[in-house]
């Protein structure tokens, strides 16, 4: 019972943060965020733990939704997906060598601006 209780939130947000990504693909990584910018030590706020855990989270809740898209017949694997692929690694290393490099409140400020500018282009288009 103490272990529900200690990790009761952890469970709430883990749950809503993969229904979402089920559901919309990306919504689940910032729920994923959220929680962790409140849930973490303030070490790893300041050293960007926030954004490292939470794709650390998302990855693996990403690929389980993969592997049911392409079961269901959702997603066609072929070459103008995979071609995606060798440029995004690319940009993952990239991305990930820069987070520890940019101070955390210019992070939070890129990834609140990428927020809203897709909730303006989600409604518009």
């Amino acid at each position: 019972m103490k272990f529900l209780k200690k990790h009761f939130y952890d469970f709430i947000f883990g749950a809503l943060a993969g229904f979402l990504n089920g559901i919309l693909g990306a919504g689940g990584g910032i729920i994923a965020t959220y929680y962790l910018s409140r849930a973490l030590d303030e070490k790893q706020k300041r050293e960007n733990g926030v954004f490292a855990n939470a794709v650390a989270t998302m990855l693996p809740i990403s690929v389980l939704s993969l592997i049911l898209y392409v079961f269901k017949g959702y997603i066609k694997l072929d070459f103008s997906i995979l071609s995606l692929l060798p440029p995004g690694a690319i940009g993952g290393i990239l991305g990930a060598f820069l987070l520890t490099k940019i101070k955390f409140e210019i992070v939070k400020i890129i990834f609140s601006i990428l927020v809203i500018i897709s909730g303006i282009l989600m409604i518009f288009k």
